[in-house]
């Protein structure tokens, strides 16, 4: 079952393909709490992602929350002067969308959940997770960096005491 979806994310296919492969991966989001057992804070995103990235390309799910497979238009165009139709394909990828929606939202600490409120996908929450805490990430990084390189022991640099 992984097999097949993990393929899907490494081609181009339709999006009846798309919805056929990610329902068997949608299944398996229960178990991804085996998978994904670091809750995200805002201290250690690069940890969580680390675990949370693969499993969703495993399942062929990154595809909803980096942008690849938008949301199909909710209603068919309307024939003939009738009322325009809800559209199947929009209602199972509001579904699945949901339930990835769900699986992130689970995976997260409460100090960080406030960055869900208001997020109406998958998308919008991964793109949350990514204009915070990814900056926050990079501004430690920096911040550890500077520090190494100022670090001293007595009166040697970092490089002279190593040496």
């Amino acid at each position: 079952m992984a097999d097949e979806s993990a393929n899907s994310s490494e081609r181009t296919v339709p999006n009846s393909a798309i919805t056929s492969s990610t329902s068997s991966a949608i299944t398996s989001l229960s178990t991804a709490h085996h998978f994904i057992s670091i809750k995200l804070t805002h201290k250690n995103y690069l940890f969580w992602r680390t675990q949370v990235v693969p499993f969703l390309d495993g399942h062929g799910l990154m595809l909803f929350v980096d942008g690849s497979h938008p949301g199909p238009v909710p209603f068919l165009p309307a024939v003939d002067g009738a009322s325009p139709a809800p559209n199947p394909e929009h209602a199972t990828w509001f579904r699945h969308d949901r339930a990835l929606m769900s699986m992130l939202i689970s995976s997260l600490s409460e100090e960080v959940m406030h960055l869900t409120v208001g997020r109406r996908t998958s998308r919008e929450v991964w793109e949350s997770f990514e204009q915070f805490l990814a900056s926050v990430s990079r501004a430690r990084s920096l911040n550890l960096f500077g520090q190494l390189q100022s670090l001293s022991q007595g009166d040697s640099t970092v490089d002279d005491y190593i040496g």
